[in-house]
């Protein structure tokens, strides 16, 4: 029972330090996370020059801009239509295509995102899946910062 219980705790250590390994190889980036642990900001760079404060929401379809974010970059909606269910109800939106998202040194191409008047300062906008998925990602609370790898 003891050689049992010892193979097991080797096991662990081994897959426990194999998981921190991945993410500290090449193309493992981290970015640091503001918030206070209930939720989390992140600064993010849009078609290279426009900045802005994100929500983290690993549970939006869609990152969402605001109106003004979206003014600036001179965004035009596309045929491309989405249905959002808000707390005042569901609604049919157009989706617009931000050229270049950047988040640190990650870069993803061509996300789809809704342009939505409930993103009010000091937020510009929520981070989702539609940037998310780009990558490999693990939020890490404890060190304040997400890990994000190519998913190519």
């Amino acid at each position: 029972m003891r050689r049992l219980l010892a193979l097991l705790g080797l096991a662990a250590a081994l897959v426990a330090t194999r998981g921190r390994a991945d993410w500290s190889g090449v193309g493992g980036r981290e970015v640091p996370l503001q918030g206070d642990g209930k939720t989390w900001t992140v600064r993010a760079t849009l078609n290279g020059s426009i900045q802005g404060q994100f929500l983290l929401d690993t549970g939006a379809t869609y990152c969402v801009i605001s109106q003004n974010i979206a003014r600036r970059l001179e965004l035009r909606p596309s045929e491309e239509r989405v249905t959002l269910f808000t707390a005042n109800g569901q609604m049919n939106v157009p989706l617009v295509t931000i050229k270049y998202f950047d988040l640190g040194a990650n870069r993803a191409r061509d996300v789809k995102a809704v342009v939505h008047d409930s993103v009010a300062p000091p937020l510009d906008g929520i981070l989702g899946l539609s940037f998310l998925n780009n990558f490999a990602y693990v939020i890490d609370a404890k060190q304040r910062v997400v890990r994000l790898r190519r998913g190519d």
